[in-house]
């Protein structure tokens, strides 16, 4: 049988809501969340099914069980388990007693069961006292049958597709409609033309040392997670500032509270003051503060900048300097990034992969261990013992490059910062425009939502936390609805079809 067809025709005849499922009910709606880059319904539309929901619902609630070490009756007891080759799954949980109490499944089910390999599924429930609720086959499209069904089949795709498993850790973190229709519709999509052999009966156990369940599969992401999140009190070291010379002191950037360098980055910080570190690349999308922390790097170090140089438009074969006239002479002038080689101190290189590869070779001499550069009046320039070299790139972007492999070899480190969390933006929303505060949830939710489908349809646009502020210092002297035509609505770079979309978006909220 075609399953996931089959979940939009099956529904609770006591409630066509999805339990917990925020608000949604069958066949609800939800375009303006989410949709699929292979929807092939007529109006292009995402529309829930009850089955799957109120599946997906268990499902993570029996994940945050095990995630979160949360012994609480809202969530199901159990766990599932994979064998080696992820073509064999069991599942088995309780059902918390509000499952029972609101009649979303029959009040003598306190736990289920289920086996899936290949296409058979096998389902199973169970009373208080453990035993296996007997059920015809007739019966089987009952809701209390299809939803372990539904259940062990986002196990399977948990375990083998990637996006999956990100969509449901990001869910499991931070539970919210628009990642509740993403792992609704992809799990749809995917699978609406797979058939299934379904069966009710008793699924057995894993019987082979071949399985392994998800919560010891976990025990090794948690005890890593807690690693990561482990923050040693590390003491700024910095450079002596007679390193130095006035002029240079006056260039080590001295920035506002609003920025703050995050303590897993010290450490860095450190090992640039001492030159253990003497090259830095940050990546990551745009608006997530590289800049910023190539800045907050050189302030917790001590180190001056002494040129920033923008790859898109300033970088070009004079970079090292250039012959110009003077009098009566024609003099070689040696630019700031010279200045720094010779008398030390940071460049940094913006958008690094924008530049014309030609113009980037000389970094392969001055970044080698005994590093130089040749200049074009003959000069040879040995790079001093204070000189740091740190650059940003966006990747992916139109009109980037990928850097030459040596070059990128050379890089001490090597960091990726991922998008700005909503505390973040919400700090630099307020202390640079605090009058947005009365609509900051609507922004935020704008801003995901067109980043979902932007990531989605892999459409060729960004949005970042620089458009947000851009709208809102707008929306001060129009409105939001005016002040995105200036500042959202471009994004989309005429592409009409999104900028319909993100109109769309827009109007779901109260300015």
């Amino acid at each position: 049988m075609k399953l996931f067809k089959l979940a939009f025709k099956l529904k609770r005849e006591n409630d066509k809501a999805i339990y917990k499922g925020f608000g949604f009910s069958h066949l609800s709606d939800a375009t303006q969340y989410y949709v699929h880059p292979d929807n092939q319904s007529i109006n292009g539309t995402t529309t829930l099914a009850q089955p799957i929901g109120e599946a997906i619902v268990f499902f993570s609630a029996l994940l945050m069980g095990l995630t979160k070490e949360a012994e609480t009756p809202d969530f199901p007891q159990g766990d599932y388990w994979v064998n080696e080759h992820k073509n064999e799954y069991f599942l088995a949980a309780s059902v918390p007693a509000d499952w029972r109490e609101n009649k979303v499944i029959d009040a003598d089910i306190f736990a289920y069961k289920a086996h899936l390999k290949g296409d058979k599924i096998t389902v199973g429930a169970y009373d208080a006292a453990g035993n296996f609720l007997p059920g015809a086959a007739a019966e089987l499209m009952e809701h209390y049958k299809i939803l372990p069904a539904f259940a062990i089949l986002c196990a399977r795709e948990l375990e083998r597709t990637r996006a999956y498993r990100d969509f449901m850790e990001r869910f499991l973190e931070d539970p919210t409609p628009d990642l509740f229709v993403n792992l609704n519709e992809d799990l749809y999509q995917l699978h609406k033309l797979d058939n299934y052999n379904l069966l009710y009966a008793e699924p057995g156990e894993p019987v082979s040392d071949d399985f392994t369940s998800f919560s010891a599969s976990y025990e090794i992401v948690r005890s890593n997670k807690k690693a990561l999140l482990q923050e040693n009190d590390v003491a700024a070291i910095g450079l002596p500032p007679e390193e130095f010379s006035a002029e240079q002191r006056a260039l080590i950037p001295a920035l506002s509270a609003e920025f703050v360098l995050p303590k897993k980055l010290l450490p860095l910080a450190n090992a640039l003051a001492t030159g253990d570190v003497r090259t830095v690349l940050f990546h990551g999308p745009a608006g997530t503060g590289k800049t910023i922390s190539c800045k907050l790097l050189c302030q917790a170090s001590g180190l001056p900048i002494m040129e920033t140089i923008n790859c898109t438009e300033n970088l070009d074969e004079f970079v090292l300097g250039k012959f110009i006239p003077e009098g009566n002479k024609i003099i070689f002038k040696e630019s700031y990034v010279t200045k720094a080689i010779r008398d030390g101190g940071a460049v940094v290189f913006e958008e690094i992969n924008f530049a014309k590869p030609q113009y980037l070779a000389f970094l392969n001499s001055l970044l080698d261990d005994n590093g130089f550069v040749r200049l074009d009046n003959g000069e040879v320039v040995h790079r001093h013992k204070n000189f740091r070299f740190l650059a940003t790139m966006n990747l992916g972007y139109f009109g980037t490059k990928e850097l030459n492999q040596a070059l990128y070899n050379r890089f001490n480190a090597i960091i990726e910062l991922a998008a700005l969390s909503d505390a973040a933006i919400t700090r630099m929303l307020l202390s640079r425009v605090p009058e947005c505060r009365p609509v900051l949830k609507n922004i935020l939710s704008v801003y995901h939502k067109l980043k979902k489908k932007i990531e989605a349809e892999e459409l060729d646009a960004v949005i970042s936390p620089r458009n947000l502020e851009n709208w809102a210092r707008l929306a001060k002297y129009e409105g939001y609805i005016p002040a995105a035509e200036k500042s959202i609505i471009p994004i989309a770079r005429c592409d009409r079809l999104l900028e319909q979309a993100i109109r769309g978006i827009l109007l779901l909220y109260k300015w």
